[in-house]
Formats: C-alpha cells, structure tokens, sequence
C-alpha cells in the first residue's frame, strides 16, 4: 500500500474500528459496543502495514505535540502484529486518520504507544518496555494490607519480576530529568526489582496471544537486579 503517512506514526491494519460483529451458527449476528467498556474490548493490535522512514525527536519541543517519547531507532517491521494502548483506536477515529479501502480498515497508531509485536511467532518488543513473568509470593490470607491490594497483585511479589522479554534500549526519554536506558545491563532470566506500581498488566484480549501471565515494565523504571 502505497501510502504516505504523518510524522511518528505507523499503519496499522485492524480487524474492527468501534464495533465487532459476532457471528452464531444459526445465523444471527449480535454487534458490541466497546466504549462501555473500552479497555477490555477496543481493539489492540493490528498487522502493520506502512512504517515511517525516520522518526522526529526534539527534546525542546514543548508538550510534546510533534516528538516521539523515546529517542529509539525503529524496530517494527511491515507484517509485524503489533499490540498499542487501548486508546490509540479512538484516537485515530476522533482525529480522523482512517483508511477503509476492500472491506479493510487501516488506522494510524503514534509509534511511541507501541510496546510489542509478534513477529515469525517470536516477541519483539518497542520503546523500552520489557514483558516480565510475576514472582509468586506466599499469600497471608488474613493480612489486611494484602486484601487491599487490587486482586491481580495479591498473589505476585509488587516490586519483583523475571524478565521474559526485552529489546533494545531507549537512548533517552522525552518526559523526566534525562533519563536513558544507558547502562542498564539486563538480560532475559534476571529478577528484577522496579518502582513500585510500574508494572502493567497485559489485558482481557492481549492473554489469548500469549501462553503465559505477563506485565510490562520500561527499563527506566528498573532500580536493580535481585540476588539470591
């Protein structure tokens, strides 16, 4: 597809914009509507379809209205299956940056929303975000400050994971006191320990393309590595 497309952004071909049809055998077709509940139903991944030359990065820009966050090289690639914020699908229909062209829709996604893809069944992952497995920790059912933690944290240590997937590191990241990813020598396997409340779940459809339970933390939120 021969398409030009705005500064720092991909395109992305999705399977549905607002609205997925579900089809019964006897027939009947029944619509849902994501925007009740936007997170567990918006759509979050697309085959990528076009991707940019160059990205802009300009650490004056203020607001950041035209940079990307992360001063990165580009590490998609046309027919990657990318996963992006559940908001990005509503963003590229509020603002318009749609493509319907043979019953197909294509949208463009900001490439610094981008956190992963599924590439010759391999993860791949973007801007600095890394997918880590939860460290299991022994459950005191009776502790009162366990049962006010948010049900997908009471049975994983908060502050402690192992790393299952990581990418190239961030040179610098636009929001904070120049914060890099420089130096931050991690590897898959390590147990990290991270800031706390940086980890983020993978949600609702993001579990069916993966066999395991994961959150994704940035390398910049890691404090250090745990040793036994």
């Amino acid at each position: 597809m021969g398409k030009k497309i705005p500064k720092n952004h991909v395109l992305v071909e999705v399977d549905f914009l607002r609205y997925k049809k579900i089809a019964f055998k006897s027939g009947t077709e029944i619509i849902v509507d994501p925007t009740f509940s936007p997170e567990k139903h918006a759509q979050t991944s697309g085959i990528v379809s076009v991707v940019p030359e160059s990205l802009y990065y300009d650490k004056e820009d203020v607001g950041c209205f035209n940079s990307v966050e992360f001063l990165t090289d580009i590490s998609i690639k046309v027919g990657d299956k990318v996963f992006f914020h559940y908001l990005q699908i509503n963003l590229a229909i509020n603002q318009h940056r749609i493509i319907e062209e043979d019953g197909k829709f294509f949208i463009f996604i900001k490439y610094d929303s981008l956190f992963m893809s599924i590439r010759d069944e391999k993860v791949v992952m973007h801007n600095g975000w890394m997918l880590l497995k939860p460290v299991d920790r022994a459950v005191d059912e009776a502790s009162k400050i366990n049962r006010r933690l948010p049900k997908d944290r009471q049975t994983h240590d908060p502050l402690k994971g192992e790393i299952a997937f990581l990418g190239d590191p961030v040179k610098e990241y636009f929001w904070g006191n120049d914060e890099t990813d420089e130096g931050i020598d991690v590897k898959k396997g390590d147990v990290v320990i991270y800031l706390p409340h940086s980890d983020i779940p993978l949600e609702y459809n993001m579990h069916q393309s993966l066999d395991e339970k994961y959150f994704r933390v940035q390398r910049k939120e890691l404090l250090s590595i745990y040793l036994n």
